[in-house]
């Protein structure tokens, strides 16, 4: 009997001593797959101090920055990520189709956690790549050109137009895309007078015509840059297309880009955040706050000031220099519908656009 006694003693002060340690936060760990500067340490930082003191969750953010748009697919379909943020047309090319019946791989995003949604532009608003049966799976984040940029230090006058990348004078000084081939056929294209109407469609374009251009476009480039451009090599360049980023960079270090508005036009892309269906529960709940987040003014001002590229939100703009505001378009809602944004094209045309611009690349030589 002394013995049940004192076992019973034993295990009542056990209980009573871990009772009256501090309580540890729960922990939960999130896998991020996005464009480099999307999830940098400062936004990682103020997103895992609000959901430990909204949540009393010590969460971990794993990052991974991808060099192609293929590695969001890879991303969602193997489960290796919990949020991605593939441009908008990604979701519903073929290759990458995202609504297989019965496979998704993407989940339904709850609205209710993304307050910060009701102050995105409507011209983003209306976007359907992440639609699809009336349930949204993605919301935009930024949007951005594959723009021509020029060095003020050596290009005077802002170009006027998309031909200026095949004027013999800027030969061998600016660089160009290599990993979305599309890119460089669409601003061909644009050179040659098509309309944007034609350029996402093979059909609609003689591709011998547009072969020709490429070639030289391709042959006369310093470099061909993967992922983003190279701030680095900025300097010794006149021009370079870009999504911006690069040349945010490059005048972080002295330098003086600008952003050229060609005559013909140019294409952007809408960069998305997504969920991938490898997050559930409360997982899924934190990357919609992180969405939220991601939206908020302050956020989207830094759209603009550290990746050099739109916000999707109206409210931004009490937080950006008059300067950016103008250059970036910022709560321009009008501005967007002058520019083709990227389509879903069919695989003929993605297979088309490949092959001629691994064609194109054979006449650099040894470059």
């Amino acid at each position: 009997m002394k013995k049940i006694v004192f076992g019973f003693v034993v295990v009542s002060l056990a209980i009573l001593l871990i009772g009256t340690r501090p309580s540890q936060a729960a922990q939960e760990t999130i896998r991020i797959t996005c464009w480099e500067g999307y999830a940098d340490a400062a936004t990682v930082k103020e997103f895992k101090d609000l959901i430990k003191k909204k949540y009393k969750i010590d969460v971990e953010v794993k990052t991974y920055y991808p060099k192609d748009q293929d590695e969001f697919y890879k991303a969602a379909k193997d489960g290796t990520a919990d949020l991605i943020s593939p441009p908008a047309d990604v979701a519903k090319t073929p290759r990458f189709y995202a609504f297989h019946e019965g496979r998704y791989l993407l989940a339904e995003l709850d609205m209710r956690n993304i307050p910060n949604a009701r102050k995105i532009l409507p011209f983003f608003m209306k976007d359907q790549s992440l639609i699809h049966k009336g349930k949204r799976y993605g919301l935009p984040y930024n949007c951005g050109p594959y723009g021509l940029d020029y060095n003020t230090d050596v290009v005077k006058e802002a170009p006027k137009s998309w031909n200026i990348l095949w004027d013999p004078q800027y030969k061998g000084k600016y660089t160009i895309n290599n990993n979305f081939p599309k890119c460089n056929v669409w601003i061909t294209a644009l050179a040659l007078g098509y309309r944007y109407e034609q350029i996402f469609d093979i059909d609609k374009l003689e591709r011998n015509r547009i072969q020709e251009k490429l070639n030289i476009l391709a042959q006369n480039a310093k470099s061909l840059w993967d992922g983003s451009a190279n701030p680095e090599e900025f300097p010794q360049l006149a021009l370079a297309t870009d999504w911006g980023f690069a040349a945010a960079q490059a005048n972080k270090k002295g330098g003086k880009w600008l952003i050229a508005s060609p005559r013909e036009g140019g294409t952007a892309w809408i960069d998305y955040w997504c969920i991938t269906r490898a997050a559930k529960g409360m997982k899924k709940k934190l990357c919609e706050e992180w969405i939220n987040l991601q939206l908020s003014p302050e956020a989207q001002a830094a759209v603009v000031k550290n990746q050099g590229v739109s916000p999707v939100v109206s409210n931004a703009g009490p937080l950006v220099t008059s300067e950016e505001k103008a250059l970036f378009h910022v709560g321009d809602n009008d501005y967007f519908k002058t520019v083709a944004i990227w389509q879903v094209m069919s695989e003929k045309t993605e297979k088309a656009f490949g092959e001629m611009w691994e064609e194109a690349k054979k006449h650099r030589g040894n470059k």
